[in-house]
């Protein structure tokens, strides 16, 4: 993903303090579902540090961590439903606590800013779903699930706090403690999947590269950098590409016959997606 230094560095910084907040917010109610949210946020850092050739160890490791416990603290909930004297897995009512989580989603959400505008300018024309579903680079389409989805589950709890610290009964502070430790468990699965169906992406054999490499200049594209082809269902071939034009080009004209020309020596490139460099 094509992200400045400066908007790197804020973005790591915000993640970092959002991960200080939530251990500061974990030290004062020892919840077991801060732990989850942050190693949700800890993941969310990793893929910025990982840089353009990141190992998926990095993201899988505290992904796993905040799956792990975020479903322990679904199963804290089930067994204070049915146990008189069964803890449940909600902040304490410390006002301190709650304004650590309530910062710390404040921090999240200016690195979540940061990321999806570099995204934003990485997808060029390609549609949102397609850029978070199909794009084969880890660190780029999970940064931004990641960085969306740390905010959310951070507010949960907050949320989960606020419920519980008002509600003053056993029955509502289950109801709330289930509600947040589901929706959490929920976003991990969900991001667990998304990392499971990138790290099985196939490359493409050399034979459909080079092809493509060849219709590129075929199509008077002056430099070829980021050359990504791997294999999607249905032997489909995905292709990203960030692209050197010529001076004075028509870029959506030379965009479109660079795209027709790979279609042409590479059939089964289904999805293309280009983005011109800038100029110097």
């Amino acid at each position: 993903m094509g992200m400045t230094a400066s908007g790197r560095r804020v973005a790591v910084g915000c993640g970092l303090a959002a991960v200080a907040l939530l251990a500061a917010a974990y030290a004062a109610t020892a919840a077991t579902m801060i732990v989850a949210v942050a190693a949700l946020a800890l993941a969310g850092v990793l893929t910025q540090l990982s840089g353009t050739a990141p190992r998926r160890d990095r993201m899988l490791l505290p992904l796993a961590a905040s799956v792990a416990l975020s479903s322990l603290a679904a199963l804290y909930v089930v067994w204070a439903a049915v146990t008189p004297e069964g803890p449940i897995p909600c902040v304490g009512p410390s006002s301190a606590a709650r304004l650590g989580l309530a910062t710390a989603c404040a921090a999240q959400l200016v690195a979540a800013g940061v990321v999806l505008r570099a995204a934003n300018r990485d997808r060029g024309g390609a549609s949102w779903r397609a850029y978070l579903r199909l794009n084969p680079r880890i660190a780029a389409s999970l940064a931004v699930a990641l960085h969306l989805a740390a905010p959310a589950a951070t507010f949960a709890v907050l949320a989960g706090a606020t419920a519980c610290h008002l509600s003053h009964t056993r029955l509502l502070d289950t109801v709330a403690a289930g509600t947040v430790a589901a929706a959490i468990a929920a976003v991990d699965l969900l991001l667990a999947a998304r990392l499971v169906g990138l790290a099985t992406l196939a490359p493409a054999r050399p034979v459909d590269t080079d092809g493509i490499e060849l219709a590129l200049l075929a199509a008077d594209i002056r430099s070829v950098a980021q050359l990504t082809v791997v294999h999607l269902a249905h032997d489909e071939l995905m292709v990203t590409a960030r692209v050197g034009l010529p001076a004075g080009a028509d870029v959506p004209a030379t965009l479109h016959r660079a795209r027709a020309h790979i279609q042409d020596f590479v059939p089964t490139a289904r999805h293309i997606y280009l983005r011109p460099e800038s100029p110097h």
